[in-house]
């Protein structure tokens, strides 16, 4: 009989394939979410309601592979998620089965190759956007293919260059690249994607830090041009900060306000506020609600909405 070994190389829970010398770790999450908007809205017979309140539920496998090859470590990495939403995707995430990330990786003493679908650079490099749940903020997220490669140098910075796939049908992937610095303090860096489709560009300058207790952030964005992939919600610039108090190893207290200045929309300027919870109360559970007042100036007058969330994931 072949035991199982464990396999401590890449951090915990791989283990070694019987027979190889290729680690794995498989991992993932069951989450649940309960959705409120107060937006008015007709349904299919024509009737007008005043809310909306939708459930959402997510299952997430991740395998993580990895070994040791003469050009250094391969590493192949696949999230697949298996979603349900009771609105048909109205409210909360939508629903379906999806491949959200798989590629290859080809990791060495200072850079890193990515080939494959996954969070683009422009979205995942300099941190996300504020730390809440379903309400994270406008940040010019996108999931897509890509060919990467990301340089880890001294004294805490790093810099990529990427060729994202637009899924036009043609050869023309946008082009992205950006540089950090990571202390101990929290990192600071620059962003700047260029948008062959619409012929667009947009850029973003992000700083985080840690002071004791808190976590404080902020991004500044710029989009040259409506309708690109880095275009914030209409805005020419938008600017997202946000604060995170852990008062205990299991309580979060966060808050964060996003402005749009709309200038590619017929609206004017958008004000977005979010507070919330991030509570761990056991090892594997973590429940985070949400809640999110949106105001909009029009030319008929302010638009004002409520959103709250509630999540709930499972992770092993």
């Amino acid at each position: 009989m072949e035991y199982v070994r464990i396999c401590d190389v890449y951090g915990a829970g791989f283990f070694y394939i019987p027979g190889t010398e290729t680690c794995l770790r498989i991992g993932g999450y069951m989450r649940y979410e309960m959705h409120y908007d107060d937006a008015d809205w007709v349904d299919g017979n024509g009737d007008l309601h005043d809310y909306r309140f939708g459930k959402f539920a997510r299952f997430q496998l991740n395998v993580d592979a990895r070994n040791e090859t003469e050009w250094g470590t391969l590493r192949s990495y696949v999230e697949a998620r298996f979603n349900w939403n009771s609105t048909g995707g109205l409210v909360g995430g939508s629903g379906g089965t999806v491949l959200n990330q798989g590629f290859i990786e080809l990791q060495q003493a200072n850079g890193t190759i990515r080939l494959g679908k996954s969070d683009t650079p422009y979205a995942r490099f300099l941190g996300y956007g504020s730390p809440f749940g379903p309400f994270d903020g406008s940040y010019g997220f996108n999931n897509s293919g890509e060919l990467s490669y990301q340089y880890n140098g001294a004294n805490g910075f790093s810099a990529i260059i990427a060729a994202v796939e637009r899924g036009s049908g043609e050869f023309e992937p946008a082009v992205e690249g950006g540089v950090k610095l990571t202390q101990g303090w929290g990192d600071i860096g620059a962003m700047v994607g260029y948008d062959t489709v619409v012929e667009e560009w947009g850029a973003k300058l992000v700083g985080n830090a840690k002071f004791g207790m808190f976590d404080v952030g902020a991004h500044l964005f710029y989009a040259s041009g409506p309708g690109s992939i880095y275009t914030i919600g209409g805005s020419e610039f938008s600017v997202l900060a946000y604060a995170k108090a852990n008062v205990s190893q299991t309580l979060a207290i966060a808050a964060a306000v996003q402005y749009f200045d709309d200038e590619y929309l017929a609206s004017n300027d958008t004000w977005q506020v979010t507070g919330g919870l991030d509570w761990r109360p056991v090892s594997g559970l973590r429940i985070r609600p949400e809640v999110q007042y949106t105001t909009t100036d029009t030319i008929v007058g302010d638009v004002d909405n409520w959103r709250a969330a509630i999540r709930f994931d499972r992770t092993f």
